[in-house]
């Protein structure tokens, strides 16, 4: 009751000083030094010009969209001095949002796509970069975009993953799906796309990817405890027992013996510079899997397990590779 008491009375206060602080500077001066003692440093200027920066923005939406504004999200993103807005137009279902993505300033606004279903959209602050982070419920792709000098950009991971999730730092993981069953592209087109986890980071404002360095051989592999164990299962039974359990549950002794003979030929070992290994094998029945392995200085395990091959890179134009060593 005492919270709400006080809440009442500074909203009151508020009220007087605006409607006030025309006819007398020294109590307005005087106002908020009581604010500063109270709640920290106060520049009224600052917070008025932005509710008119805000009023503004939202007339601009108005005058360009359709819809109720469902979501709406308002800062100087870019630190430039000038208000901008992400926001939602359209209508807020259980499940989803239901409308169109706006970007919008004092001057214009933007659609940022076609009407759609839509996730509740996310603003990340990355390294000093604010991004919006918009999951599609139709084709469930990430779209991401950026504000710079007040004009808004997709960047180069827009619509192209799924699930593009921030991990820490400066690092991102998605989900890429493609064609990769088989090495001959005419044929792995004939196969079910196969979806799987990518590594990104973020550089100076730019999505890069952690492509891979695939001329790693099986002794590089062994180098580490859990790849060493995972070649012995392989040469040993074909699969390792999560992948076994997984797509031949029901296999009798007489398919493992085949699994076990047929299986396990290496296709790549694949190094990320973020200490991510993915190793591609084949296996019976002219299946494809992979093995992925998070490596350190000290250890190694096996984070993911599944059918299909990783690719050195989900998209080569923003992929970077590790270092080469330097010959001693």
């Amino acid at each position: 009751m005492l919270k709400k008491t006080m809440i009442l009375f500074m909203a009151m206060t508020v009220i007087m000083v605006l409607a006030l602080s025309a006819c007398s500077g020294g109590w307005r001066e005087s106002y908020e030094s009581f604010l500063d003692d109270l709640v920290g440093k106060v520049d009224m200027n600052e917070q008025l010009e932005n509710i008119d920066a805000e009023e503004v923005i939202r007339d601009k939406l108005n005058e360009y969209s359709e819809g109720q504004t469902v979501w709406f999200q308002f800062d100087d993103f870019d630190g430039d001095g000038t208000s901008e807005a992400f926001a939602f137009c359209g209508k807020a279902g259980t499940e989803y949002l239901e409308g169109v993505l706006w970007y919008a300033n004092e001057n214009y606004a933007a659609e940022l796509g076609e009407n759609g279903k839509w996730k509740n959209p996310e603003v990340l602050d990355v390294d000093g970069t604010t991004f919006l982070f918009a999951e599609n419920y139709d084709d469930g792709l990430t779209y991401v975009f950026g504000i710079e000098n007040s004009k808004v950009y997709e960047t180069a991971v827009t619509g192209m993953f799924s699930n593009l999730e921030y991990q820490g730092g400066t690092d991102f993981t998605a989900e890429f799906t493609s064609h990769d069953y088989y090495e001959d592209e005419e044929l792995a087109k004939e196969e079910e796309p196969t979806t799987k986890k990518y590594w990104f980071y973020l550089k100076d404002g730019e999505f890069y990817e952690y492509g891979a360095d695939d001329t790693l051989r099986r002794a590089d592999l062994r180098k580490y405890e859990a790849g060493s164990d995972v070649i012995d299962i392989i040469y040993k039974q074909g699969l390792i027992d999560e992948l076994l359990e997984r797509y031949y549950p029901d296999a009798t002794e007489e398919e493992l013996e085949f699994i076990a003979e047929e299986a396990g030929y290496f296709h790549s070992i694949m190094l990320r510079e973020n200490g991510i290994i993915n190793l591609n094998f084949y296996g019976a029945y002219e299946d494809c899997f992979y093995i992925t392995f998070a490596v350190t200085e000290t250890t190694s395990e096996i984070i993911d397990c599944g059918r299909g091959f990783y690719l050195p890179a989900a998209v080569e134009a923003i992929a970077t590779y590790p270092a080469e060593e330097e010959a001693e």
